[in-house]
């Protein structure tokens, strides 16, 4: 054994390197060379451990013997690796651990953004969320064809029935009112007018009692009689803007789902008026 030159901790004989201070030490004077060589750039280091020692006290034989490394043996391989180990490719291989768990949180995020950004299209482009576009739209281009899309079938067969109109009268009076509508906000909102929403609470119901009290008032109200499969209740933040102020209302809407598509049952309610004020020059 000998003696650590900096700390005085003891050492094989053997060792080029202090393994508590970590200093260099002088080479043997029975060595036949005097060069200097970095522990970490030798080849010919040999790492010694306890169970080296185990190892050899074995009687011999044929098959290998696996003796199990305790946990300070654990901890003396590790310091002795990190000795001989080159410090320059230490700091190497953590900042290439922490590059790949970078890009791999950054993978993550940026699948998780494109799952949630694709659900939320998906839902915005069918259901209710579709017809509600559909009549903001119709709002913004005072288009009397858009909002007749979003009722049913049955209601505007009544209506033509109804109010003796063909199918583009009907059309056509929704989207006169409608402009007559945007006339007026044009007049307090200035020109340029844009429309923007957001949806503040909804409910979908599918339970019978409430389709049916929906079913009667449709009936009693638009005159048409529906089965409907499901309906939702919204409440919709609408934003009016012109050139020179603009406007936030809240809107109460209701949709409902009959015959495997969803209608508005606003929609409903401008055609009726539009068609039944046609004659007495509002607009």
């Amino acid at each position: 054994m000998k003696l650590c030159r900096n700390c005085q901790a003891e050492l094989a004989d053997e060792a080029k390197i202090c393994r508590e201070c970590g200093e260099i030490q002088p080479a043997d004077n029975s060595s036949s060379s005097n060069a200097f060589a970095m522990p970490y750039l030798s080849s010919n280091i040999t790492v010694h451990s306890k169970s080296d020692k185990k190892i050899s006290d074995q009687p011999e034989s044929k098959e290998p013997v696996n003796i199990p490394e305790t946990k300070e043996e654990k901890k003396e391989r590790k310091i002795a690796v990190d000795q001989i180990t080159d410090p320059r490719e230490r700091a190497f291989a953590k900042q290439n651990r922490r590059n790949k768990l970078i890009r791999i949180a950054a993978l993550i995020i940026a699948a998780a953004v494109v799952v949630v950004l694709a659900v939320f299209l998906l839902t915005r482009s069918t259901g209710y969320h579709k017809a509600l576009d559909k009549y903001i739209d119709g709002r913004t281009r005072s288009g009397g064809t858009a909002y007749a899309s979003i009722v049913p079938e049955l209601y505007l067969i009544n209506a033509e029935k109804l109010y003796s109109m063909s199918r583009p009268e009907i059309r056509s009076n929704t989207g006169n009112y409608l402009e007559y509508v945007e006339d007026q906000m044009e007049s307090n909102f200035g020109s340029g007018l844009d429309f923007s929403y957001k949806i503040i609470s909804e409910a979908v119901v599918t339970d019978e009692k409430s389709l049916d009290s929906l079913e009667e008032s449709i009936k009693s109200v638009y005159g048409t009689e529906l089965v409907i499969s499901e309906a939702a209740y919204l409440n919709v933040r609408l934003t009016t803007k012109g050139s020179v102020t603009q406007e936030t209302e809240t809107l109460e809407m209701t949709f409902f789902e009959y015959d495997g598509k969803w209608y508005c049952m606003d929609a409903m309610e401008i055609i009726k008026f539009a068609c039944e004020n046609s004659g007495y020059g509002l607009w």
